[in-house]
């Protein structure tokens, strides 16, 4: 579910279309329904999740932090094959580096900026039957939002130093490979001297629904993102002794 954590409840303050979640009552009625546990998550840790367990990568890079792109702008990090929650379940969302009252790169935010460019957008299925003439306005979206999250790249690198970096959410798979092209198309800069710091590439998409009928992740007895969820790879440049060449652009680069 979107929402966060409160500090004095493990109950999910979930987004305000859920209010049932807000005084326990959906949380009582999962206990009196269900036989087996069962667990309520907000969607960046459960996407984070999901790609950790399904990402299909032999060995799975570790950390790994997803940037989850849905309504709003989440995260969430996959530290020694655990996610990493915090103290109150509301660790690694990016989305306080971009104010509610200033342009953001969330699902919202293009909505918005489709419809005020003269193009009926209400929701994300809206975004796969985008007509020719709307792809001007698209793309200085694409390029702003890239620009804009080049920073949650470059503070999740700085704060988790990961091996992997997930851009993934609702956002349809052109736009995802386009936002992640958007993203590494600039270098991202650090402060440190002699720090490498990586630089991204996209490396694979997931499985994409309209291509291949099938969901991005297989089912688990979890909180899992819907099967519209797709999601583009950014792979770090890492300093490794036997690099695979296939995951890793490898020359390093000091700063």
């Amino acid at each position: 579910m979107p929402g966060n954590f409160g500090t004095i409840s493990n109950i999910l303050k979930a987004h305000s279309f859920f209010p049932a979640f807000d005084d326990g009552e959906a949380d009582q009625a999962f206990k009196a329904t269900f036989e087996a546990p069962y667990y309520i998550e907000n969607d960046e840790t459960a996407a984070a999740l999901g790609e950790d367990v399904f990402g299909g990568r032999i060995p799975q890079p570790d950390p790994m932090f997803f940037i989850h792109i849905g309504h709003g702008v989440g995260g969430g990090a996959v530290i020694d094959g655990r996610p990493y929650r915090g103290v109150n379940g509301n660790a690694c969302l990016p989305g306080v580096l971009y104010p509610y009252d200033q342009p953001r790169p969330s699902g919202q935010d293009l909505f918005a900026t489709l419809n005020g460019a003269g193009f009926a957008i209400h929701d994300f299925i809206d975004l796969e039957q985008l007509p020719d003439s709307a792809e001007a306005a698209l793309e200085i979206w694409v390029e702003r939002a890239g620009k804009q999250l080049s920073e949650t790249v470059r503070v999740a690198t700085a704060m988790f130093d990961p091996a992997l970096i997930v851009l993934g959410g609702r956002l349809p798979e052109l736009v995802t490979d386009r936002l992640v092209r958007a993203i590494t198309s600039q270098p991202i800069l650090g402060p440190s001297r002699g720090w490498r710091l990586p630089q991204s590439r996209p490396l694979d998409l997931a499985l994409a629904p309209a291509r291949s009928g099938r969901p991005a992740f297989r089912s688990l007895p979890l909180s899992f993102p819907p099967p519209s969820q797709t999601m583009a790879v950014l792979t770090l440049r890492v300093a490794s002794p036997n690099p695979d060449p296939r995951k890793f652009d490898y020359a390093p680069e000091s700063l």
